[in-house]
């Protein structure tokens, strides 16, 4: 009965349960996959298709899509939907939200390595496990890839630290065996499994020991990884990963969108920067590097999606922060987090801000809810599947500008056996330098405002279409793109070049005559 309270398991539990929540929730309130995910679900069905052995090609859009995504998280889930009851688009909804549950107690794990004590690791888990960089992108249909990156790139992380400590032959196999599992899940978690390899060996590991270490996981890492890698050089050579590597825009207006992220502008993430730089000082104070390096160097090879990895290093960053603040407080001794915790103004401050990142999260969880197909959009599809030949192009007017989160962009061509002319989706693979011109072509596109501007735009680029599908916006819509919308629809209903072939209260579908 006189047992003390163990705050690190306390904390940790929470971070598990709440963090599995706002994972779950999305998922468990749709019920179809969130946001992106027909691509992989294509290629998923693809890999079954073709007897679990990787096909040349996908079938997606009918645009010759090499098949040269890393492909883990493609095998994992057909396997999944093979072996049990459940349907390929099931698998794409439920497991990205698994999979990123285990991934909040691995990085405690990780954390427990790299910060001073248990208590430390398990509120930076806490906290890592309800902001919405942690789970954003990774429990969307899409996730099946990015969210099987993440965790093998912190089990990868957290082995390493070990290695550079004290060597064992069991460390080094599971940090090659995580590091090959990194690379061949996603192509950002690949190059940062690089660069977080590389600052976990400078200052973790710079010794003789470390280095062959270093060289063992290198070379064990390619060997692994080669049944991928090798296919796909000896079917398309390299020019597939080099176009995917140039969607990652290096430019002033990204860089300042990172800080913009880090100011006090960013006011629901405001808390989370208090502590944020309240550990950063105390790193600088303390003269400890390796996390301000890590961050810095990860958003300057990687604005896209560095912002998800270098959450990591913040986490533990904002972790420290809150301690001190804590501490501050309280007028405990910053450097013994039990100490700290014991304390019932600390306890307060320390569950204040749980709370307040758990609503945070919830607001994410709300725009992902609201960022998936509908009952309706599936009926259009269906419409679609009933009534229209196979192989027959359309153009897709949405409203929506990033087509990359643009759940119809995407699933439209999944679901049906047809081509969707305005679906950006797996260009990354084949446009190489062109891939942001035609991204630019495919915003103006959502711009236009009646059919001559269609028309302009279809003539521009080169494209014969044989539908065009139109969204409609509620009524309580007046933004400008709802007003384009409907601008559009009564523009093409009035053309005698066109014939209204399906309508609902959400989607018009029109046919070239």
């Amino acid at each position: 009965m006189n047992r003390k309270l163990d705050w690190s398991v306390l904390l940790l539990f929470t971070a598990l349960l709440f963090g599995a929540v706002v994972r779950f929730v999305p998922a468990a309130s749709n019920g179809f996959p969130l946001n992106d995910g027909g691509l992989f679900y294509t290629m998923i069905r693809d890999l079954k298709a073709n007897g679990f052995v990787m096909p040349q090609f996908t079938a997606y859009n009918f645009v010759d899509i090499p098949f040269a995504y890393p492909p883990v998280g493609f095998y994992i889930a057909a396997i999944f939907s093979t072996l049990l009851p459940v349907s390929d688009l099931q698998v794409l909804l439920w497991l990205p939200p698994l999979v990123n549950t285990l991934a909040i107690f691995f990085f405690f794990k990780l954390a427990e390595q790299i910060l001073p004590s248990r208590t430390s690791a398990a509120l930076a888990a806490l906290i890592y496990a309800l902001s919405s960089r942690a789970f954003l992108w990774q429990v969307m249909g899409g996730g099946i890839t990015r969210a099987f990156g993440m965790l093998f790139l912190i089990l990868m992380l957290w082995q390493a630290v070990q290695l550079f400590r004290e060597y064992t032959p069991k460390r080094l196999a599971l940090t090659i065996l995580f590091g090959a599992l990194t690379v061949m899940s996603h192509p950002q978690t690949a190059l940062h499994a690089a660069l977080g390899g590389l600052m976990v060996f400078l200052f973790y590991g710079r010794s003789k020991r470390g280095v062959i270490s270093a060289l063992w996981v290198g070379v064990g890492v390619v060997l692994l990884s080669v049944p991928w890698w090798a296919t796909v050089f000896l079917r398309h050579g390299f020019e597939p990963l080099l176009s995917a590597g140039q969607t990652s825009q290096r430019t002033l207006e990204f860089y300042l969108i990172v800080l913009q992220l880090h100011s006090p502008t960013n006011y629901l993430a405001l808390p989370f920067l208090i502590f944020f730089y309240i550990g950063l000082w105390l790193s600088f104070k303390r003269r400890e590097f390796f996390f301000i390096t890590w961050i810095v160097i990860a958003y300057l090879i990687d604005t896209r999606g560095g912002d998800g990895v270098v959450l990591l290093a913040e986490s533990m960053l904002a972790s420290m922060g809150l301690i001190q603040l804590s501490a501050w407080i309280s007028r405990s001794d910053g450097d013994q987090p039990e100490a700290v915790m014991a304390k019932p103004v600390s306890q307060i401050l320390v569950f204040a801000s749980a709370f307040y990142f758990l609503l945070a999260a919830s607001i994410s969880d709300f725009q992902l809810v609201n960022t998936s197909l509908k009952p309706a959009d599936l009926e259009m599809i269906e419409w679609v599947n009933s009534n229209v030949e196979d192989g027959r192009t359309f153009l897709l007017s949405t409203g929506r500008e990033f087509s990359m989160s643009d759940p119809m962009q995407e699933w439209f061509p999944a679901l049906t056996k047809q081509h969707s002319a305005t679906t950006l989706q797996g260009l990354e693979w084949t446009l190489s330098e062109k891939f942001f011109p035609w991204y630019e072509q495919l915003v103006e596109f959502q711009h236009c405002a009646d059919l001559d501007c269609v028309t302009a735009w279809s003539v521009a680029n080169g494209l014969n279409y044989d539908y065009l599908i139109v969204t409609i916006p509620p009524k309580e819509d007046k933004s400008d793109f709802a007003n384009s919308l409907r601008s559009l629809a009564l523009s093409t209903r009035a053309s005698d070049l066109f014939v209204l072939a399906y309508e609902s209260k959400t989607t018009l579908i029109f046919e070239k005559k």
